[in-house]
């Protein structure tokens, strides 16, 4: 087996290994309903973690079938996951105003969209849409969240790792290279709807994704109000850095 092969496998095992750490903090936590519902800022905690678990879940099964642009491009939410998870630690209730001032407006804007495209509505949704707006039209110029900005609250050095992997996000050139095979020698080019996937980039995918989950769990056991960290969370924590020591200064980004 080559160092590749068992680098895949170490860091695949390592993830996996993550999912499981994080359910267990599910178990640990001792969380009451307030006033706030789901909109307490233990639970929000919550409900972020639980994300995270389902982006990894999602980027591992991704992986094995080695669809390596939608992995890549589901493993950037655990950054964003990070990232809201660092704003509720950093700035509490004026934080969460922010989250419910964001989608409050995005909610506008939508409704908006419809009216301005002049979609054909039903008559009494029309109504209740049109009588939301107008209840809720201080929304209307809100300020809007976005992964950079809540990023530089206190996690700007990854938004590095972010940005990298939302260039798969986009139908860029770089990404729509992935696709293309060199023309044959009548210059007919060649469209490679599954192409190989290169083991060192399964490999910095699997590293970068662990780095916010561990980030999650970090923040939210913080949000929590554990007094100590659960050894297991502060075991992965140390055993990243040795794996990315190891295998993580060799992974080459593709050329």
């Amino acid at each position: 087996m080559n160092d590749s092969v068992q680098n895949v496998e170490i860091w695949t095992a390592f993830a996996v290994g993550l999912r499981r750490i994080g359910l267990e903090l599910f178990g640990s936590s001792k969380v009451t309903v307030t006033e706030h519902g789901a909109a307490d800022l233990k639970v929000l905690g919550l409900l972020l973690l639980a994300r995270t678990l389902s982006n990894l879940k999602a980027t591992l099964s991704l992986l094995r079938e080695n669809q390596i642009v939608e992995a890549r491009t589901i493993a950037r939410n655990c950054y964003e996951n990070q990232y809201w998870v660092l704003g509720l630690l950093k700035d509490g209730e004026k934080f969460r105003s922010e989250m419910v001032a964001h989608e409050m407006r995005h909610k506008r804007e939508r409704m908006q969209f419809l009216f301005d495209t002049e979609i054909n509505l039903d008559e009494s949704m029309e109504t209740k849409m049109r009588d939301w707006l107008r209840a809720n039209k201080q929304w209307a110029d809100a300020k809007t969240l976005n992964p950079k900005g809540v990023a530089m609250r206190g996690a700007i050095q990854s938004y590095v790792f972010y940005q990298a992997l939302s260039t798969d996000s986009h139908p860029s050139v770089d990404t729509l290279n992935r696709y293309y095979v060199t023309p044959d020698s009548d210059g007919v080019p060649g469209i490679d709807v599954e192409p190989v996937v290169k083991r060192d980039e399964i490999i910095e995918t699997l590293n970068f994704v662990c780095l916010p989950v561990i980030g999650v769990f970090l923040g939210v056991s913080e949000l929590l109000g554990t007094n100590d960290m659960p050894p297991s969370v502060a075991n992965a924590a140390q055993e990243y850095q040795r794996l990315t020591n190891a295998t993580g200064q060799a992974i080459k980004s593709r050329q």
